[in-house]
């Protein structure tokens, strides 16, 4: 029975114009095939942008943030994750974070999630990153769990919401969306949750990362 790993690594990459189709072949094999081999890892799935740069991502589900600083995954990391590409592809974005889930706070597994197989692997995913000024987090947490989330997950074709803090580098906020298609942005009930009063003041304070939110098809998964 799988269940959600509760840590992500998030992998943004980009390269110049030319080396596209380069940077797909190897994220859909060498790039899959190296991260499904790392003890703890139990989800992983290369995307492409919709919308919003860098071009590509790769997601790693892992059973906790541990699995990203194994020896195994440290090999993969350290010597570059973009290191088996080929050498005249020149890569102009590698951005990385290993993060810690915050939302849900437990894991869950069937029967509570019956998406379980499938929301780890989403066939669109949005991902936001976003700066929060630390005397608000209460309030932006409160929103989270009280009004967005709520009003997010019952959307249909919405599977569900993650959140998670980075255990290192830069401090922002990670929440990814995992969809069944990307209509669902058109969806009446996803346009109501985005206009709502506590959501326009929240949004008067936080400030999302470059590129964000980008929202990403998946090439193809691991596991």
């Amino acid at each position: 029975m799988r269940r959600h790993g509760m840590a992500l690594g998030i992998h943004l990459l980009d390269c110049e114009p030319g080396g596209e189709a380069s940077v797909r072949e190897w994220m859909d094999s060498d790039y899959l095939a190296q991260g499904a081999e790392v003890p703890g890892v139990c989800g992983l799935a290369a995307y492409e942008s919709i919308s919003g740069p860098p071009r590509f991502l790769g997601l790693f589900e892992a059973n906790s943030v541990h699995a990203f600083y194994s020896e195994p995954f440290l090999s993969l990391r350290n010597g570059g994750m973009a290191a088996g590409l080929k050498p005249d592809i020149r890569i102009t974005a590698d951005i990385q974070f290993y993060c810690s889930q915050i939302y849900p706070a437990h894991p869950v597994s069937e029967p509570a999630c019956p998406t379980v197989d499938k929301a780890g692997l989403a066939p669109v995913i949005q991902l936001g990153r976003l700066h929060v000024p630390p005397e608000k987090i209460a309030d932006f947490n409160a929103w989270y769990a009280q009004e967005r989330a709520p009003l997010i997950e019952k959307v249909p074709g919405v599977r569900r919401i993650r959140r998670y803090v980075p255990v290192e580098g830069e401090p922002v906020l990670i929440v990814l969306y995992e969809l069944d298609e990307e209509s669902v942005f058109e969806h009446e009930d996803w346009k109501a949750a985005m206009s709502t009063p506590w959501t326009d003041r929240v949004r008067a304070y936080y400030r999302q990362a470059a590129g964000s939110p980008g929202v990403f098809k998946r090439r193809g998964y691991a596991r």
